[in-house]
């Protein structure tokens, strides 16, 4: 159940996100620093109005997620880099090889298994991946293949590190520390990008970046909580990648991106009997 609602939060943010970076024309990383401490602050009051906050009192976790921090600032600075040179079907194909290092890590680091039925889904969720980014693939850039390699590298492992931590801390909590951690990394990284993030704070471009941020921080907290009620990281990642053909087809009925709706339709039924499988 709360994957599944981390599959749709990731659709419905998504498509909030294409609707924002249509007049979008700030510095990436600027509006990278500004969704980072977004997400965390709306994490956060949902933490404390439920009641959920807890402070991580087990040192031994600590350096954890100072890795974790690293790895998501790590993931965002490299898919900036390799939106610059490859198109967004490029990006999404390689973007799934994380999801492959979070299956391995899984089986190997958190003695997870994976059955016949499940590494059949995972195939036919990459099948309907590779049927939504059929046109346009040409992959001409070394170096765009290379940041998206090493985006999808970082988020892979920071996924199974998350997966580690969660086993003895709060789902809700871990949500918004870890949003407001990496955006603390950007700051003390890319320093000069500050000033960009003034233009980015009108309030029409809020309203809508407070939006999809509220999705998006329903997910994230959906998707720790499936680690915590026992959905293992090798099914896990593999079945929340069935949002990208979702946001898609969503994006066709709202956002009117209706271009190969026939080709959407089908990838759909793929995902779907991907997603039981994995399930």
């Amino acid at each position: 159940f709360f994957a599944l609602v981390s599959v749709l939060g990731v659709s419905i943010a998504t498509l909030l996100e294409r609707l924002l970076m249509r007049e979008e024309s700030s510095n990436p990383i600027s509006y990278a620093i500004v969704f980072q401490f977004l997400v965390g602050i709306i994490s956060l009051i949902f933490t404390l109005l439920l009641n959920k906050f807890v402070f991580p009192s087990d040192i031994n976790l600590w350096p954890r997620f100072l890795y974790s921090s690293f790895l998501w600032a790590g993931m965002t600075v490299f898919n900036f880099k390799a939106i610059k040179s490859l198109s967004a079907g490029e990006i999404t194909i390689l973007g799934s090889s994380g999801t492959i290092i979070s299956i391995i890590l899984g089986i190997v680091f958190l003695g997870e298994t994976l059955k016949i039925s499940g590494i059949l889904g995972m195939f036919l969720i990459f099948i309907a991946i590779l049927i939504i980014n059929s046109e346009k693939l040409s992959f001409n850039s070394r170096r765009g293949i290379l940041f998206a390699l090493l985006s999808a590298d970082c988020g892979g492992i920071a996924v199974a590190n998350d997966a580690v931590i969660l086993k003895t801390y709060e789902a809700f909590s871990y949500m918004a520390i870890i949003s407001l951690l990496p955006g603390f990394v950007l700051l003390l990284l890319f320093p000069k990008y500050l000033q960009g993030c003034k233009k980015l704070l009108n309030l029409r471009r809020m309203k809508i970046m407070s939006i999809f941020c509220m999705f998006y921080s329903i997910q994230g907290i959906a998707y720790y909580l499936a680690f915590q009620k026992g959905a293992p990281v090798s099914q896990l990642s593999p079945l929340v990648r069935s949002s990208i053909v979702l946001t898609v087809i969503l994006g066709a009925v709202f956002l009117k991106e209706r271009r190969g709706l026939v080709k959407k339709l089908i990838a759909g039924i793929i995902v779907t009997l991907g997603v039981i499988l994995v399930g």
